[in-house]
């Protein structure tokens, strides 16, 4: 999630400055529960890992998706490279680092967490998973190129259509991302908040001047034929023999669009998107092997 919209789901001021007045006391973090296995000699103790993403989700089954791109991007990398973990409902304030996902990788072994903030994930994966037989230079200059356009054209479409158009802002947004919140009238100011957060977003990431719907919506559908014609034939992207980080980076939103029902002018973008047969076919191979 960018920053801007990061920045419009922090409480409003009003609420800050009441707990401000009640300042929080951190006590002494109290050690986890003994089991049965922390009594078992070292040697045969079984060294279970427990990897946690927390992410915007649902569900604390790993195989039900995140509702949010970037969570779902690495959720679903994750599953490619074969790393074992479960999802956790979270927010932006539970972060580290302000944003979502994190991971937290803790083994039975030595009862100590470790937390791996988004920004840093690619390089744990690589360190600790399997090796994978998908060796597309993330640094190449293709690579780079189609990925901004995913992060561009793409990705302005889905906030235009999510956070912008006032339907699925308030049937799909806002009840989403402020789910934990019942207090009117705070859901409405963040649905507000974080659809000027889109807003700002999209002008700072796009080259040109017009910004209606239907402006947005043709470049991205124009970036999918791009990826579409990348595509070819082939099972996964770059032509490689298993799927990679792009694979995901392309799913977490063909994945979104194909399935939510967005409603609104976001119609416009999901019916272009699903006139390009290979796409549609890539996402519903991770969707059907991963999830």
């Amino acid at each position: 999630m960018p920053s801007a919209l990061q920045d419009a789901l922090r409480a409003p001021a009003f609420i800050r400055r009441l707990f401000s007045q009640f300042p929080l006391v951190t006590h002494p973090v109290d050690p986890p529960p003994m089991c049965i296995e922390d009594f078992q000699p070292s040697a045969t103790r079984q060294h279970s890992i427990n990897h946690t993403l927390y992410s915007f989700t649902d569900s604390t089954d790993s195989s039900i998706a995140s509702f949010n791109p970037t969570c779902l991007k690495w959720q679903t990398y994750l599953k490619i490279r074969n790393i074992p973990f479960k999802t956790q409902p979270s927010n932006n304030h539970a972060s580290p680092s302000g944003s979502l996902p994190f991971l937290t990788i803790s083994s039975q072994s030595d009862r100590i967490s470790q937390t791996i903030p988004s920004p840093k994930l690619a390089k744990w994966i690589e360190e600790h998973a399997v090796g994978s037989v998908n060796t597309v230079d993330t640094d190449g200059g293709d690579y780079r190129a189609f990925s901004s356009l995913v992060e561009g054209a793409v990705r302005d479409a889905w906030l235009y259509a999510l956070y912008i158009d006032p339907e699925n802002l308030s049937s799909f947004t806002i009840p989403k991302y402020t789910a934990q919140i019942s207090l009117w009238p705070i859901p409405q100011i963040l649905g507000s908040q974080m659809r000027q957060a889109a807003i700002d977003a999209i002008r700072k990431s796009s080259t040109s001047t017009s910004h209606t719907a239907t402006d947005i919506y043709e470049r991205a559908i124009e970036a999918f034929r791009a990826l579409s014609i990348l595509l070819s034939g082939d099972t996964w992207f770059f032509g490689a023999p298993e799927a990679g980080m792009f694979d995901a980076e392309v799913f977490a939103y063909t994945h979104l669009l194909l399935n939510l029902e967005i409603g609104g002018s976001g119609r416009e973008v999901v019916e272009g998107l699903g006139g390009f047969g290979n796409l549609v076919e890539h996402e519903e191979r991770i969707r059907r092997r991963w999830f």
